[in-house]
This record gives structure tokens, sequence and C-alpha cells, in this order.
């Protein structure tokens, strides 16, 4: 029996756009970054880009939808408010089987979005409103979420507020009581520079499987000299995605492996790939494989992500490529 797991994180409408250097740097955005904005700044943007699609997102909920459609039982907690973007993103969730847990808010800020500028090279920069996400608080957590989970997937953009991370807290403080293994993603090499020692001490005392990007981890240990995160982070598995040159994993044990990225002809996108990454290695941790083979498996997932627009995969091109 396969296991289960419920992803914590910001529950965002992205919209996707394709624009040159010149227009980032005329924003001021730092290419392969995350940036967050008002509402203001947000829809001054929006007036002045064309769409290339839309879909629910969110670091944790692209994971969490691609484990749906990988075939696996999968819950998401996030806040989103009751409006058209709000019931945009349920109706999406619900889609692809995965389980909506939260109540949408009926008042306040609304519901969050992210701006995703794709450069001709494929790499994604984000521009971010937060909007209701910010507002997950320890209310919305409830005990009775975590009856039959085995894992908890947490993003670190949840640190950005104050009142998520009470219910972090919470969640973490449920899962430790009934036995959850805890995940953790870093999101974005920003977010760690920001919260770099509150991130060690929570991954050392409630993390087991940590999962980031190179300049992540080198931002998280720019204050070491210590070469062995596994032993400075007091993690069972770290995961360490290296995008064109693929991933490594740490062991508890001391030991490194490396995994190859699946080779593709054209990169369209960027966005996503490291979701869709975590997505792959879970699901495959979720049915008792070894993290090595998970790894490879997320390799794979991520190759399929980058050569489309957008972060979500549809379920015919999953089955169609990796027969699950």
């Amino acid at each position: 029996m396969n296991k289960k797991i419920l992803g914590m994180g910001n529950a965002v409408l992205d919209i996707v756009t394709s624009v040159t250097d010149d227009y980032l740097k005329s924003k001021k955005l730092s290419k392969g970054s995350m940036v967050l904005v008002d509402q203001k700044i947000s829809d001054q943007i929006l007036n002045e880009i064309k769409p290339i699609k839309k879909d629910s997102g969110g670091s944790v909920a692209n994971t969490i939808v691609g484990i749906s459609l990988l075939g696996n039982s999968s819950y998401f907690c996030g806040k989103v408010k009751n409006d058209k973007l709000g019931d945009d993103f349920v109706s999406d969730m619900k889609e692809t089987e995965t389980i909506f847990l939260c109540n949408q808010s009926l008042d306040g800020l609304p519901t969050a979005r992210c701006i995703v500028f794709v450069t001709p090279d494929g790499e994604r920069s984000m521009q971010t409103f937060l909007g209701a996400s910010t507002t997950l608080s320890e209310h919305d957590v409830q005990e009775s979420f975590f009856s039959e989970i085995d894992y908890l997937l947490i993003e670190g953009y949840l640190w950005s507020s104050e009142i998520a991370r009470k219910s972090i807290e919470k969640a973490v403080a449920i899962s430790l009581k009934k036995g959850i293994k805890i995940v953790f993603s870093l999101s974005d090499s920003n977010l760690v520079k920001m919260y770099r020692k509150d991130f060690k001490v929570f991954i050392k005392s409630n993390v087991n499987i940590l999962i980031g990007n190179e300049d992540e981890f080198e931002v998280l240990f720019s204050d070491e000299e210590d070469e062995r995160p596994q032993k400075l982070l007091n993690t069972e598995i770290i995961v360490k995605t290296k995008g064109k040159d693929g991933a490594e994993i740490y062991h508890d044990d001391g030991k490194k492996e490396h995994v190859n990225a699946v080779k593709v002809e054209s990169v369209k996108d960027t966005t996503g790939a490291g979701d869709m990454f975590a997505a792959g290695f879970l699901f495959k941790i979720l049915k008792g494989e070894s993290p090595i083979e998970a790894a490879k498996f997320g390799c794979k997932s991520a190759s399929l992500i980058i050569q489309q627009f957008g972060a979500r995969p549809s379920l015919k091109i999953l089955k169609n490529i990796f027969g699950e």
C-alpha cells in the first residue's frame, strides 16, 4: 500500500508570459529568482503583459498535484479567498484528484498570483503577490487532516508570513506526535538568505528530507566551512538539484550519490522543474523505493516539464511517458 502525503504551501494562480532580457532589466528583476510585490505593482505588470498560460500553482501545490497525477493519494492545505481565482484554484485541484483541505476565506486579501516571466533561454523569473495565501493560520490546520498521512511536505515560501509560520508550527507538532516524516523545500535562494538561521534551526530539529537547488544550498551553507550538509543539518536525506547536471543525494551515513539529468532537445520553460522533480522523487519514496531510484525518476519528471510552458503536466502526457 502506497503511503500518503500532505502538502502545505502558498496557493497561487500562475500567470506565464514570454519576455526579453531587456524587459527583466527594466523591471529590475533578477533572472531566475522570485520577488514579492504588493497588489498595486502586480496589477501594473498584468496590464503590460500578454499571458501565455494560466494555472493554479504554488511550489508545493505543483508538487502535490504532480504526485496525484502520477497516481498516489495526496492532500493540500493552503489558503485562497472565496473569489473567482480561489474557485478556479480549488476546482483545478479537484480535477487532479488532489484533496483540498482548507476552507476558503470569505473576506480579506484576494487569492494570490505569481507572474512568471520566461526569457528566450527558457529561464523563469517570478514576481509574486501572495494575497490570501499569507493568511493560512493555525486555525486552518486541523488534527483530523493528519489521520492517514505518512509524510508532510512544507515549502520555505510560507516563512514570509508570520501567520503562516504559526500554521507550520502546529502542523509539525501534530506530525511529530503521530510519527509523520517531514519534508522541507528551501524554495528560493533569496528566501534562504533572509531566513538562513531560522531554516537551520527548523531543519535540525524537525526535517527528515530536505530538498533544494544548488543556489539555495550555497546560501544556506555560506557561513559554514564543513562540506557535509547531512551532518550539519541532522537529516536522513538531502536532495540537491543541479539543473542540467542532475541531482546529488546525501545520506545520513555520509554517503553521496549523483544522478544524471535526462537530456531534452529543447527547453521551453524551466518553471516548475524543481517542483516536478520533487513530485517524481516523493512519488517513488511513497512507494517505498530507494532515494537514488527516486531521484532518477525525479530527473525524468523534471525533463518533461521543461519542454512545455507552465508548471503542470497533463495526466495523459505522464501516462504516455512513464506508464504510471
